[in-house]
């Protein structure tokens, strides 16, 4: 009698036991992977398995919030990778379209040290931001959703679909296929897809950050900052990354002294990105003498032997803050540095593409 209570109680035991594992397992899933999840996430715009992959840690992806346009292919979302007693912090991606003026990855403050990011045809990604440039004739059709109305295009904007990842590095390669499909998708819904939007096929990741010589700067012979655009003690290159894919050269040069101080130079033969930085007009003059080049006042489009190149010049705000207080009541002017500063780059980089010489306008 006492053997089979005991077999009886042995067996129940090892039943709860089961039952147990079972939820904690059930648990554990549903806490830190996607089984039983959604198979998209953003009114079917963001596919589950490209999102987990971008967001490449343990947990769980949830939607966090999502807008639409009614009748439109503007969007705007967040995800959110969570996890529960495997110690990851929780990861966060926010993806929308939008709208961008000219050559904007190299232009603009949104989008800082562009020698860091990874570039592929028509896109780029860092570890916590990415962009694709959708097909020219969406560029008229795609803008943005900022709060509760949606921003149509104008005629100087460019459309793309961007990403931005708090919380924790992103899988490069990863989030370059996630938007590069989501960038797909939005060019279907927009009725402007064509073939320009082609799977990312190589990364090309960037030097590591190297000692700058202040006379070949960003591996450019000859190369080198005015001496009015150093600040003895406050603004002096320190150190450059450079960035080399088979249509881009871009270079970061970190000026020591200051913090954030910073100052990017750019050459491509990226025809997106040409004819982008050219849809803003009014920013360019015609060159006297070379047929085809224009320039502005930190960018230039030159007419050279193999196609048009572009050039630019961008200065982070702090190295821009310095230069106003270093050259306030002295000459050369703020404004005449910058134009030296972009002038020198001009003539060394101009020569390494066989492009022509040309003189910046007063």
């Amino acid at each position: 009698m006492n053997i089979r209570i005991r077999h009886k109680k042995t067996t129940l035991f090892a039943f709860i036991a089961l039952l147990l594992a079972a939820s904690l397992t059930s648990l554990y899933c549903w806490w830190n992977t996607n089984v039983w999840g959604d198979d998209a996430f953003c009114e079917g715009t963001l596919p589950s398995g490209d999102v987990q992959a971008a967001l490449d840690t343990p947990g769980r992806v949830s939607q966090i919030f999502s807008q639409t346009a009614t009748g439109r292919s503007e969007f705007n979302c967040a995800v959110e990778r969570s996890s529960r007693f495997i110690g990851q912090d929780n990861l966060r991606m926010k993806v929308k379209t939008g709208t961008a003026e000219g050559a904007f990855p190299f232009t603009t403050a949104t989008w800082k040290q562009p020698a860091a990011r990874s570039y592929f045809a028509r896109g780029a990604v860092s570890d916590t931001s990415g962009y694709v440039i959708l097909p020219r004739s969406c560029w008229d059709k795609v803008g943005n959703i900022q709060g509760s109305r949606t921003i149509a295009p104008g005629p100087d904007t460019v459309a793309i679909v961007e990403a931005s990842v708090e919380g924790g590095p992103a899988h490069r390669r990863s989030l370059a296929r996630l938007l590069t499909h989501t960038a797909q998708k939005v060019a279907e819904a927009a009725g402007c897809s064509d073939d320009e939007l082609g799977e990312p096929v190589t990364l090309v990741a960037p030097d590591a950050p190297r000692t700058a010589v202040s006379h070949n700067l960003c591996g450019l012979k000859g190369f080198s900052l005015p001496k009015s655009a150093v600040a003895e003690g406050v603004a002096e290159p320190g150190h450059e990354q450079l960035n080399e894919t088979p249509h881009t050269r871009v270079c970061d040069v970190d000026l020591d002294g200051t913090d954030n101080a910073r100052v990017s130079f750019t050459a491509t033969t990226d025809s997106t990105i040409i004819d982008a930085a050219l849809r803003e007009e009014k920013e360019f003059k015609d060159i006297p003498g070379a047929s085809g080049s224009v320039v502005g006042t930190n960018e230039a489009v030159l007419q050279c032997a193999e196609g048009k190149v572009y050039f630019a010049a961008n200065w982070s705000n702090e190295y821009e803050d310095v230069l106003l207080d270093h050259r306030r009541h002295r000459q050369p002017t703020y404004s005449e540095v910058r134009r030296a500063t972009f002038q020198n780059f001009l003539d060394a980089a101009a020569a390494s593409q066989n492009c022509p010489q040309v003189s910046m306008p007063r």
